[in-house]
């Protein structure tokens, strides 16, 4: 059976000579890893996950997608491990790998409390505040899960007043992905909290609701094409 480091040598031999950096080469390598490594105990994935992190020779993304890949490795996945797998994130790149493909996903599998989000909303670390709203777009997915409104507006609305530019952008987001799913939830608690909001927030998530783009650029539809047409 492979052990832990002879797993972690070889990932990291895939990795570092693959062809281009790029993600979608890297994400390929790490697809037929997953495959390879598919049989392997879960604790033999979360500790190489773990050591990749702590050798800073790939990317975030690749041990945090590993784990995500690897069934049993979520199935039964702990906060204790949550948080390791967590430690020392310092950028919102590693932040969002992190909350998009772990922390979410468990959260939104019911393997995570809310109180434990709730807790890195509450943090003095940006990065973890960022965390707790990044990780709220694993409920809102098709179709969402449950009480995805009632959880996703709770974080949203412990870092109201937040100005840290991270927080801000998430929280953006957070209500964008919210308003795929219950737009009526999420023009609301705009609406209503216009006067706290980060202007950029209000601007965004409004134009997301009227348009579908945060940029407010209409896209190209057949109606439109029409439309214009009729006006040459």
């Amino acid at each position: 059976m492979i052990t832990e480091k002879e797993l972690v040598a070889e990932i990291e031999k895939e990795i570092l000579s693959a062809r281009s950096p790029s993600t979608p080469v890297l994400r390929a390598i790490r697809k037929n890893i997953s495959r390879k490594i598919k049989p392997l105990d879960r604790q033999v994935i979360i500790e190489a996950a773990l050591a990749l992190i702590s050798r800073n020779r790939v990317h975030r993304f690749i041990p945090y997608e590993l784990v995500q890949n690897h069934p049993a490795a979520m199935e039964t996945i702990s906060w204790a491990e949550i948080e390791k797998l967590s430690q020392g994130m310092a950028s919102w790149s590693e932040v969002d790998s992190f909350a998009c493909f772990v922390s979410g996903p468990a959260w939104a599998a019911e393997r995570v409390n809310d109180s434990k989000i709730k807790g890195w909303a509450k943090s003095s670390d940006r990065w973890r505040r960022r965390a707790a709203l990044v990780s709220t777009l694993a409920l809102n997915g098709r179709p969402p899960v449950r009480d995805s409104t009632k959880r996703t507006l709770e974080i949203c609305q412990m870092l109201i007043s937040d100005r840290d530019d991270m927080v801000v952008k998430a929280m953006s987001w957070a209500l964008r992905r919210l308003g795929t799913v219950d737009p009526d939830a999420v023009r609301s608690f705009v609406d209503r909290h216009k006067g706290r909001l980060a202007s950029l927030i209000v601007r965004e998530v409004s134009r997301k609701l009227e348009t579908g783009r945060k940029d407010g650029r209409k896209g190209f539809t057949a109606a439109s094409a029409k439309e214009s047409r009729s006006k040459s």
